[in-house]
């Protein structure tokens, strides 16, 4: 025990390894004792690659521990490089309650058990990077439920086009993200992506009482690609975000 807490010191603060095996000498705190030394196995599997700047330290020990929880020694394995790597430098700059550090956390926990890592693509860590937080909300919603809507739009006879985009009626989760008046910019980014689509499923022709077209009401429906779903079921917790503690989620 002794030679694997000396190669940690390289790995972890030693603030880290100090606390923990105190912890472990101590004879009334057995189960707390256990419970860090479950952390520093976990830990060791993500940060042989790695040296961890200090601002990012309390928050991964933060993050080890609950994924220590979560996933049972005997089904932890090492996570690929390409999945850990990308995912822990993207981290350092997040805060836990960010919901693009709850992603990179959930895909983390995927990647660290054998009963998930199956289902991880290497492009996951990539993907959460690019995202906005609106885009997580958006994500998160949708795989919950299709967002229905029903938009018109002014018909220009000079130029053949429609323009004036008015939505009518929809489930979209306005009061849920920042900025909500880049819904379109959110979809078009989601789209090249491959994680959403966005399909007219119906349209009508809006006439005046002569019969003269003035417009068209559209009905349609966005929805996860088949790629968007797994990466939603591997990335998007499954109790959505919400404010993180040490031990968990509260």
């Amino acid at each position: 025990m002794q030679n694997e807490i000396d190669i940690l010191k390289t790995l972890l603060p030693e603030k880290v390894i100090d606390s923990a095996y105190k912890d472990m000498l101590s004879s009334p705190a057995k189960e707390v004792g256990k419970l860090a030394t479950d952390i520093v196995k976990t830990a060791r599997l993500f940060l042989a690659p790695f040296q961890l700047a200090a601002a990012f330290q309390d928050r991964f020990e933060h993050m080890m521990e609950r994924i220590s929880k979560r996933v049972s020694e005997d089904r932890r394995i090492s996570p690929p490089a390409e999945i850990s790597g990308p995912a822990l430098e993207q981290m350092r700059y997040l805060d836990e309650d960010n919901p693009l550090w709850q992603m990179f956390e959930e895909l983390l926990y995927q990647s660290v058990d054998e009963t998930g890592i199956g289902k991880v693509h290497p492009s996951f860590s990539y993907i959460i990077s690019q995202l906005s937080r609106d885009e997580a909300i958006i994500i998160y919603r949708l795989k919950e439920s299709s967002f229905e809507v029903v938009d018109v739009m002014d018909l220009n006879e000079q130029e053949n086009r429609f323009e004036n985009r008015k939505i009518e009626q929809s489930n979209l989760p306005m009061v849920d993200l920042y900025l909500p008046d880049k819904i379109d910019l959110y979809y078009s980014h989601l789209e090249s992506l491959n994680l959403v689509l966005w399909l007219v499923d119906k349209q009508d022709p809006i006439n005046d009482d002569a019969g003269k077209q003035l417009g068209i009401r559209r009905w349609s429906t966005m929805h996860l690609t088949e790629f968007g779903r797994l990466f939603a079921d591997i990335c998007i917790p499954e109790h959505g975000f919400m404010k993180l503690s040490a031990g968990g989620r509260s």
